[in-house]
Formats: structure tokens, C-alpha cells, sequence
């Protein structure tokens, strides 16, 4: 007999409690002849013996019949095609203590359904994690099987069980909008699904989030099934859909029409497609993105549809709006007068694993961080407006001492003034919003970008050191050294640093991936090589700085800040954006945003009860006030 299941919290009174419970059984287990048991010996067992009897007379009793049903399934190879109509059932939980599994194959059975176990994980003192795909060619029986394995997931509590699944005849079903808005669940109360579009890092905390309520279904779409299924596991109720919406019209306006709010965590440009389909079916939607002006030209579309479109709650934009909007609308709500506001944000290495020579990782691809490297900005500073081309913006880092433990520098970041007429301080001589570097990283592109390894241009070559030498010669250079001390601007500790990171890249070994883009190619570098490895963190940095002024003389000077750094379960970046997304979505699925229309996270009914969900999951921000008062008018 081996026993692994005792708790180990309080060991002898654990110890005790299953020794007083052992003790009746003990007579039996010793006595009885299990070579011979006969029927009337069966039904004089204890029931806890009964039920622990995996075999009687050489067959398996009822509780264990299920492994019968795995043993004799038809192998897949010679049974299925993955293009035959199946439904992919995937479920985490007490599977065999409680008797679910039993339960989830009698189903299957009794409707002539065949199987395949994909994936079956069983560790000690954890759930079990089981992946059935289910074949059937009628199609009422994989609905069927999906329903009452779901009623199954909710009914036996004591599984535990969360439940996602992937149905492969989703193109051909969702061809007409069904009840699914006014669907009810077993417990009687209404249930909600919410359709995710995209599945890329952010989307699987995202899910996570959302995907904690069991009334709630959490449908991902994506390309690829794999990516789907990935992030529909987070969520206790998740389906996952293959499907290319940008070429599946049809496809994609069902699933909208099936869905209480959409989710977009695809790139910016593809939102105004999807808004147009939302205000089509009146759906609401939700992004992580900027406003951009396609989504405002939809206003007008959107307010007369009675639609919400909210845009831009992630954690920049998103979190920056509503933790800077507290303070903003409490500084007006006293007559107070902001005069100087900065905000800047970064997502950051932490110190231990900034350890390379740009101080920089990337947990996907670098393109983004490139290209918004190119950006053009424009702030206020002391009023006066000061314009940054694209081309200077690495030029124009300067240092930034907010974090007094960490050595950074911030960059500007786009259009600044717009914030002016946002968060009503149109007459703040100073209004900037910035990104944070570690010190070092800015000047360090800089020179890769003046080298024209940033270029969208051919590469001329198929090895990195025939690529760079061929630059170097177009700039008039036949010596690389002494071209990159001029990409340097003549700084040749600068220029050494530039020399040492692409030695430490290896890169005149490599041969470039993309001849027809030096900076795709570049990015494929870094990518390889700038990733996160195992065990490593990364940490989210936002601080705001904010002065007003009051009618009796005092100015306030606040502060507030955020640092919060990754785990084994979770980057802090995507906690930080999945988690903002999820909360905004929760809040107009709710009806707790009751405001239609076009929105930002900047008006008190998004943060306030924004803000207080993410301070429940540890996203706090710290903040601080200086007050002082003009002396001459102290009476």
C-alpha cells in the first residue's frame, strides 16, 4: 500500500486521523482471499474497499471501467482524419478521484463517438490535465458531447475542473447569428461570452483574467490552432477558433454576432475593420491600442449604433490615463491649476538581467520597439514646444532620475500636446510624456541606426560582415572601425561599446536572415539574441510628476509611481496589459461603463473601479505630495 495524498501541514494530527481511519479496515484487508472473490464476498466489503477494488474476477469493476474504454480505442492513425468533423476537449481538474473522466467517456460512448487522448498529465498532489479530440460526422453529437461535458465541469464540484475546447467545424456552423446573448447555464444564471481576437503573449493574461468566471466563455481566434488553444487553456471556460479574419469576412462577422463583447489584440490598423463589423452587429469592443483618427471617423457611426468602442487600456497607453486622471480630476475638483505634468513609462529588463551591452530584452519581436524608435515627437517644455524629427529622436534621450536605485533615461514619446485637451491641462507650461531606457541604450541604436542597419532596404549581401563592409563603403569608408567611430559621431568609448555589442551578437559569423530587409534581418539578430532565457524577470516602470497651483498661493507638487517586476507565472508586462485590458472589458460587459459611444480610460466611471481591480492583483501605484505654501499670503 502506498499513500502520497497526506497533508503534511500538521503531521501527526494527519497522521492520527487516517491511522483511526485505516484501523476498521485492517481486518478485512487482512483476512479476506482476494485470489477468490465471489459475489457475496463483494457485497460484504466496506464500501471504501469496494470502491478502492480496481478489478473483480479479472475484469475491471464500475469505477474502473473507463480503462477499458483507453485501452481498446481505436488507434488514430488508422481511424481519423483531422479534416473528419471533431470538436478538441481539454480539461484540468480532480478527473479520477472524483469520477469525472468516468463520466466525460460514458458520454462519448453512448453517443457512438470516437476518441483520441492527445495529452494525458497525471502528477502527484496536482490536477490532471486531459486533451481528448471527439469524432463524430453528425455534428448534433459533438454539440451534445461539448454541452454535457460542460454541465459535467460545473455539476461535480469537487473536480474542480476548468474546461476548454476547439471545434473544427466552426466555419461551417457559425453561419447565422444564434441565441447565444440570452443563454442560460445550469445554475440558472445568464451566461457571457467574450470573443478574443488575437493570441499573442498579452491575450493569454488576458484570458486568464477574464476567463475566472465559469460563466463566462472565453472564445480565442487566431490563425493557428495551436496558438489558439494555448491561450484558451487559461481560462476555466475557454474554445479556441481557427480562422483568418482578415480573409473570412463571413467568419468573422458570426463570431461578432455570437459574441456580448469583442476583444482586439491585433495590430492597430486591423481594428477599424473589426470596429465597422461591431457597429454592424451593435456589439461593444474593447483594444489596448491608441485611438487612431480611422476609429474616430467612426464616431458618429458608433454613437447611433449605442455601441461602446474603448480604446486604449493597456498599460501605455491605458493604465498611464487613469492613474494620471486621479490626480489630474482631484487637483481640479479643489480649483487647483496644473502647471507641470510629465509622465513617462517603460518596460525594462530587470537590473539582475539587463546583462548585455544595450541593457535591453525582448519578450517578442523587436520590430515594434524599432520602429517606435523613428517615432517623431513633440512636447512642452517651460513653455516652449519642441519638435523632435524621427531621425534625432535616439539623439534626444535625457537622464532621468526618478527610480534613484536605477541608472535610466527617457526618450519623448509622440505627440504629447494632444494630452492638453485629454486630461483638461490645456494651460500646463509643461506637458511631456516620455519611455525609460536604462542609460546608454538610446545612444547605443543611435549608432546602429546611422550605420543603416535600421534601413528597410535590401542587403546586398548574404553575410552580416558583407552587409556592414558594403555600408561602410557607401559612406565613403573602407575601414568598418573607422566607420562606426563616424556612426559615432567622433565618441570612440561610444563607437568601442557599438564594436563590442556586435561582436558580442557574433554577427559578422551570421549570415543575414531576410536579404531583401536590413533591419527585418537586424531583427531577427536580436530577437535570437536579446530573449529572455528561464528564470529570468522583466519589470514595468511608470512615474508621474505633476504640479498645480492653487487660488491661495500653495502648490502641490505629486508624485506617483509604479514598479512591478515579472514571475515564474507571468511577465510583468503582460500582467500589466493583459490585466488592464481584461478589467476594461469586465467593466462594460458588466454595465458598470454604462456611457456609449467612443471612450478612453480618462472619465471617473472606467477608473475608479479600474484601479481598485488592478490594486487587487498587486499593481499599486505609490504616491506622494509636497506642499508648499507662498508666504506672503500666510496671514
Amino acid at each position: 500500500m502506498g499513500v502520497d495524498i497526506l497533508p503534511t501541514e500538521i503531521s501527526a494530527e494527519s497522521s492520527e486521523h487516517f491511522s483511526e481511519s485505516l484501523l476498521p479496515l485492517l481486518k478485512q484487508l487482512i483476512t479476506n482471499d482476494y485470489n477468490k472473490v465471489d459475489d457475496d464476498m463483494y457485497a460484504k466489503l466496506s464500501p471504501e474497499l469496494a470502491n478502492a477494488c480496481i478489478t473483480r474476477n479479472g475484469s475491471l469493476t464500475k469505477n474502473f471501467q473507463y480503462i477499458d474504454a483507453l485501452m481498446n480505442r481505436p488507434l488514430p492513425a488508422n481511424q481519423y482524419d483531422m479534416r473528419d468533423p471533431h470538436v478538441l476537449i481539454h480539461l484540468k481538474g480532480h478527473l479520477f478521484d472524483s469520477g469525472l473522466i468516468n463520466q466525460v467517456l460514458d458520454i462519448i460512448e453512448g453517443l457512438d463517438c470516437q476518441f483520441d487522448i492527445e495529452e494525458c498529465n497525471v502528477k502527484p498532489r496536482e490536477k490532471t490535465t486531459l486533451m481528448l479530440r471527439v469524432f463524430s460526422a453528425e455534428k448534433d453529437k459533438l454539440d451534445i458531447v461539448v454541452t454535457k461535458v460542460k454541465m459535467l465541469c460545473d455539476l461535480i464540484e469537487t473536480a474542480e475542473t476548468s474546461m476548454q475546447h476547439y471545434d473544427s467545424r466552426l466555419k461551417s456552423t457559425y453561419t447565422q447569428k444564434s441565441d447565444t446573448k440570452s443563454k442560460v447555464s445550469v445554475l440558472g444564471e445568464r451566461e457571457r461570452n467574450i470573443l478574443l481576437l488575437g493570441a499573442g503573449k498579452v491575450a493569454s493574461s488576458f484570458a486568464e483574467y477574464v476567463g475566472r468566471d465559469k460563466l463566462t466563455t472565453v472564445t480565442v481566434v487566431s490563425q493557428y490552432e495551436h496558438d489558439a488553444m494555448h491561450v484558451a487553456k487559461n481560462a476555466t471556460r475557454g474554445r479556441a477558433v481557427t480562422c483568418d479574419i482578415m480573409n473570412s469576412t463571413n467568419e468573422l462577422r458570426s463570431l461578432i454576432q455570437e459574441a456580448d463583447v469583442v476583444v482586439s489584440l491585433l495590430p492597430a490598423p486591423m481594428h477599424p475593420i473589426i470596429a465597422k463589423e461591431c457597429i454592424s452587429s451593435k456589439t461593444d469592443l474593447v483594444t489596448a491600442s491608441y485611438e487612431s483618427e480611422e476609429m474616430r471617423a467612426l464616431r458618429k457611426s458608433i454613437e447611433e449604433a449605442g455601441i461602446s468602442i474603448l480604446n486604449e487600456v493597456g498599460l501605455d497607453p491605458g493604465m498611464d490615463h487613469m492613474s494620471a486622471m486621479k490626480i489630474v480630476d482631484d487637483i481640479h475638483s479643489r480649483g487647483g491649476d496644473v502647471k507641470h505634468f510629465s509622465s513617462v513609462c517603460g518596460g525594462l529588463p530587470a537590473p539582475e538581467a539587463a546583462n548585455n551591452p544595450l541593457l535591453y530584452k525582448f519578450s517578442w519581436s523587436p520590430m515594434g520597439v524599432i520602429t517606435a524608435s523613428q517615432n517623431s515627437a513633440v512636447y512642452r517644455r517651460d513653455g516652449e514646444i519642441v519638435h523632435v524629427p524621427g531621425e534625432f529622436l535616439l539623439a534626444s534621450s535625457q537622464q532621468f532620475d526618478g527610480f534613484q536605485s536605477l541608472n535610466l533615461e527617457q526618450l519623448p514619446n509622440r505627440d504629447s500636446l494632444v494630452y492638453g485637451d485629454k486630461y483638461g491641462i490645456q494651460s500646463a507650461s509643461t506637458i511631456f510624456r516620455g519611455t525609460l531606457r536604462y542609460h546608454g541604450f538610446s545612444a547605443l541604436l543611435h549608432v546602429f541606426k546611422s550605420m543603416g542597419l535600421m534601413n528597410n532596404t535590401e542587403t546586398g549581401a548574404v553575410t552580416w560582415k558583407e552587409t556592414i563592409e558594403k555600408l561602410s563603403k557607401e559612406h565613403g569608408f573602407a575601414d568598418v572601425h573607422c566607420y562606426i567611430i563616424s556612426c559615432a559621431g567622433g565618441e570612440k568609448d561610444l563607437a568601442s561599446r557599438a564594436q563590442r555589442f556586435l561582436e558580442w551578437l557574433h554577427l559578422n559569423e551570421m549570415p543575414v536572415s531576410n536579404s531583401s530587409s536590413i533591419v527585418r534581418s537586424f531583427c531577427d539578430v536580436l530577437e535570437q539574441s536579446l530573449a529572455y532565457q528561464n528564470g529570468e524577470r522583466d519589470m514595468v516602470l511608470m512615474q508621474h510628476d505633476i504640479v498645480a497651483t492653487f487660488s491661495d498661493g500653495s502648490t502641490e507638487t505629486h508624485s506617483s509611481s509604479l514598479q512591478l517586476f515579472g514571475d515564474k507565472n507571468m511577465t510583468a508586462m503582460c500582467k500589466t496589459v493583459g490585466y488592464t485590458c481584461a478589467i476594461g472589458t469586465q467593466l462594460i460587459l458588466d454595465g458598470v461603463v454604462p456611457t456609449k459611444g467612443l471612450l478612453l480610460p480618462t472619465s471617473k466611471e472606467v477608473y475608479i473601479p479600474a484601479l481598485h481591480l488592478l490594486a487587487k492583483e498587486g499593481i499599486v501605484f505609490d504616491e506622494h505630495i509636497r506642499v508648499q505654501h507662498d508666504v506672503e499670503n500666510v496671514v
